[in-house]
C-alpha cells in the first residue's frame, strides 16, 4: 500500500525531525560538559558523621574535580558514602590513599578530598572502601596555626604600639624635642644665610669683596700667562735639546784638553827634575814648559768661555773679576 502525504504533513514531519535533532544535540553537548558520557568507577568511604555532605558534592584531587557523591547512607553509628570517580583517575586510588572532608572556609562548602599516596601500594578494586581521615575541627585549626600564640603576639604588639604613640604624643618627649631643635637649627641657618647675603662676617665679606674678586681675576690672568710661557718653552724644547747636546760635546772637549794639560804639566815637572843637573838645559826646558803651560791655560780659557756662552750654565755663574796681566815671559 503506497502512502501519500500532503505538503502540510511533510512540512510538519521535517519540523519534528529538526526539533528531535536539535534536542539530541543539546543533550550531547550538555552531557559532555557534565561528564554524562564518561565512565565512572564506584568506591565507598566511611565517616563518623555526615559533615553536612550532600549528594552531588564534588570529590576533588589537588582541588580538581574527579568525581562526586552518588549516595549517602547511615550504617550503624557511621555514615557510608558512595563515590563515583572518573576512570582516568583510577590509578591514583590505592590502599594508602585517604579520603577526608575539607572546606575552603571554616564553615560550609564542604567537599571530599582525596589525599594521594606517595608509594606504590596496590590499587583498590571497584566497589572497595577508601580509608577515611577525620575532618579537622576548629580546635585543630587553632592548634595548627597557633591562634592563641599569634593572638598573644598581636596583643603585645598592640600594647607596644600604644606605648610608642603615647611617647610620641608627649609634649616633652623625644619627638617634640627633636622637632623643636630642628626648628631652632633652621632658624639659625636662615639667620646665617641672611648675614652672608648681606655681606656680614668672614664668608659674607669674602663673597661681597670686590677687591678679592679683582685679585682672583689678576691671579687667573697671571696663570694664563704662565701657561702661555710654558707652551712657548715646550715649542722650543727640540732646539734646547740640540744646544744641550752641543754643550755636552764642548764639555767633553774641555775635559780632553784638561787631561792633555795635566799630562803636559807632568812631563814638564819630569823634565825640570831631569834637567836640574844641567842649568842651560833647565833654562831651555823651563822656557819650553812655560810656553806649553801658556798653551794649556789658553785651552782652559777657551773651555771656560764656551761654558759662559752656554745659556744653561751662564745664569748660574758668578760675574768674572777684572784680572790683571801677570804674564812674565822668560827672557833669554
Amino acid at each position: 500500500m503506497e502512502l501519500n502525504f500532503s505538503r502540510r504533513e511533510k512540512i510538519v514531519g521535517m519540523f519534528v525531525i529538526c526539533i528531535a535533532v536539535l534536542l539530541l544535540t543539546t543533550v550531547i553537548v550538555i552531557g559532555r560538559g557534565k561528564d554524562w558520557f564518561k565512565k565512572y568507577v564506584t568506591y565507598y568511604t566511611i565517616f563518623d558523621e555526615g559533615y553536612n555532605l550532600q549528594v552531588d558534592t564534588p570529590v576533588k584531587l589537588f582541588n580538581a574535580d574527579i568525581g562526586k557523591i552518588k549516595k549517602i547512607d547511615l550504617v550503624g553509628d557511621s555514615v557510608k558514602i558512595k563515590l563515583i570517580i572518573l576512570e582516568e583517575f583510577r590509578s591514583r586510588i590505592n590502599t594508602s590513599t585517604k579520603a577526608t572532608v575539607e572546606s575552603p572556609t571554616l564553615l560550609g562548602s564542604e567537599h571530599i578530598a582525596i589525599i594521594p599516596a606517595k608509594d606504590d601500594s596496590p590499587l583498590i578494586q571497584e566497589g572497595g572502601i577508601i580509608p577515611s581521615k577525620k575532618k579537622k575541627s576548629i580546635a585543630d585549626y587553632l592548634e595548627e596555626f597557633q591562634i592563641e600564640k599569634t593572638a598573644k603576639m598581636i596583643i603585645e604588639t598592640a600594647q607596644g604600639l600604644t606605648k610608642i604613640v603615647q611617647i610620641l604624643q608627649d609634649p616633652e618627649g623625644p619627638l617634640f624635642t627633636a622637632l623643636g631643635n630642628l626648628n631652632k637649627t633652621l632658624a639659625h641657618v636662615e639667620m646665617i644665610t641672611r648675614g652672608v647675603q648681606a655681606g656680614e662676617g668672614t664668608v659674607g665679606g669674602l663673597l661681597k669683596s670686590r677687591s678679592l674678586w679683582d685679585q682672583i681675576r689678576a691671579n687667573l690672568d697671571e696663570v694664563g700667562k704662565s701657561i702661555e710661557n710654558i707652551s712657548r718653552a715646550a715649542a722650543k724644547t727640540p732646539v734646547t735639546m740640540d744646544q744641550v747636546q752641543d754643550n755636552l760635546a764642548t764639555l767633553h772637549e774641555i775635559e780632553k784638553g784638561i787631561l792633555d794639560a795635566t799630562g803636559t804639566l807632568k812631563t814638564i815637572l819630569a823634565n825640570i827634575e831631569k834637567g836640574s843637573y844641567d842649568v842651560p838645559k833647565v833654562t831651555q826646558s823651563t822656557s819650553k814648559g812655560i810656553q806649553e803651560i801658556r798653551n794649556a791655560v789658553e785651552n782652559i780659557n777657551k773651555a771656560v768661555q764656551s761654558l759662559h756662552q752656554s745659556f744653561l750654565i751662564k745664569p748660574h755663574l758668578p760675574p768674572l773679576p777684572e784680572g790683571k796681566n801677570v804674564d812674565a815671559s822668560l827672557r833669554p
